[in-house]
């Protein structure tokens, strides 16, 4: 997944879990007031129990993902809010 410079996703939550490993680039992760960053080389899990959330690309150039999606045909990953 490619993430443009400054680009802010949509508020939302998964519905499968989601194994996510940043290749470049650096994120903020955003879950109420629980704030993250993740940079090159780290790796975080995004549970299929978690509350909406929303991640930022705070880099000057595209931050890319390495998504792992644990699900069944046809159930979405993800519910915009």
């Amino acid at each position: 997944m490619k993430i443009p410079a400054g680009i802010e996703t949509l508020i939302h939550r998964h519905l499968a879990p989601i194994l996510i490993h940043v290749k470049s680039g650096r994120l903020k992760h955003v879950r109420g007031e629980e704030i993250n960053f993740f940079k090159a080389c780290d790796t975080f899990l995004e549970s299929n129990d978690g509350d909406v959330h929303y991640v930022k690309n705070v880099e000057k150039k595209a931050v890319l993902l390495h998504v792992g999606v644990v699900s069944v045909v046809g159930m979405p990953t993800t519910i915009n809010k």
